[in-house]
């Protein structure tokens, strides 16, 4: 399983890009460090009864706790400043669970000190969002861009000359 933790700027607009990127690249789930918004959790809910998908939505009060209940996962620092991506990612693929967390602000020393692998996306600046999608990206070799949806209501038909969204059956 492959989960988020997100630490740091609470932001509605940068938690949203964030659960999006990480539902549709095949995370499983998205918990956020801070206030509980009942909104996000509701616009995630929907995104995933009409596209399909078991993803899932949390807040935490205490992601130090949080973690710490994690015991069966490898917890993934994704920075700009760590290992490269492309140097690490083999060896994380052979894990069955992984935690990966993003920092919504600057580095903050208390993940690198409880994290496993402190793994660079790229040495400069970029968004959470991107991180999670490059990892994703990484880890399921591009099988995430074919990926199935369980019980989804839509489907996007790839077209060329127009946009084609067709009504699944059932």
């Amino acid at each position: 399983m492959l989960a988020v933790l997100a630490v740091g700027n609470n932001a509605y607009e940068s938690n949203k890009d964030l659960c999006m990127a990480a539902r549709a690249f095949g995370a499983s789930s998205v918990t956020i460090a801070g206030r509980r918004n009942s909104r996000l959790i509701r616009e995630c809910k929907a995104i995933s009864s009409k596209w399909g998908g078991n993803f899932e939505v949390d807040f935490t009060k205490d992601w130090k706790r949080f973690v710490a209940k994690k015991k069966t996962y490898k917890v993934v620092y994704l920075t700009r400043f760590g290992v490269p991506i492309n140097r690490e990612i083999h060896n994380l693929k052979t894990y069955k669970n992984i935690l990966l967390i993003v920092t919504l602000s600057e580095s903050i020393k208390d993940v690198l000190k409880i994290s496993d692998f402190n793994v660079s996306i790229t040495a400069q600046p970029h968004s959470s969002s991107a991180a999670v999608a490059i990892f994703l990206h990484s880890f399921y070799e591009g099988r995430e861009l074919a990926m199935h949806f369980e019980n989804a209501k839509y489907r996007v038909v790839p077209s060329e000359g127009e946009i084609h969204i067709e009504k699944l059956k059932g």
